[in-house]
């Protein structure tokens, strides 16, 4: 863990690091790896979100993203107002605006590079209609990732995969120049 806690510190030294999310069910596996980067990222004022509530509240994690918007309400009943909660959400417009409107934290949407076209204007809409921060979530290329900034996406989740890249940090600063 402490290699991937080093790689997360030269990366957040690097870039702009809002967030960080510790995906997965495996209980035991995240607690493990929230022990060690709970304290490293909440130290530099990065929020942490686990996909577990219930966890979430044990941990002292930020907050949760929700990969099913019908437990949205759940969710900030346990996290409280003043916990984090995202929401993972099909790339239309029905499900992120009933989420939004329900007191969302932001509001995520997966693309593949088939919806890239379809999600950018979605972005764009949402940019212009919602004041609900959005998250993009895919494979980016510098290219791609220009792409939603300047339709206004407010944050991008790169793919875990990115952390395989050669050089992790300097992939993920690419995103972002």
């Amino acid at each position: 863990m402490t290699g991937f806690a080093d790689l997360l510190l030269s990366t957040i030294a690097a870039t702009d690091v809002a967030c960080l999310r510790i995906a997965g069910d495996d209980t035991a596996r995240v607690t493990t790896i929230a022990k060690t980067l709970l304290p490293l990222a909440q130290e530099r004022d990065i929020a942490v979100l686990l996909d577990d509530t219930d966890l979430t509240v044990k941990l002292q994690a930020d907050g949760v993203h929700l990969s099913d918007p019908t437990l949205y309400a759940k969710a900030r009943r346990s996290v409280g107002a003043e916990g984090i909660v995202g929401v993972a959400c099909p790339l239309e417009r029905h499900t992120a605006m009933e989420v939004s409107e329900a007191g969302a934290d932001y509001v995520q949407f997966s693309v593949t590079t088939e919806t890239e076209a379809e999600a950018l204007d979605l972005i764009a809409w949402w940019t212009e209609m919602m004041t609900v921060p959005s998250v993009v979530a895919a494979v980016f290329t510098p290219e791609t990732a220009k792409a939603f900034v300047a339709a206004g996406v407010d944050f991008l989740a790169p793919s875990p995969t990115i952390w395989s890249a050669p050089d992790p940090v300097k992939a993920i600063a690419a995103l972002l120049s």
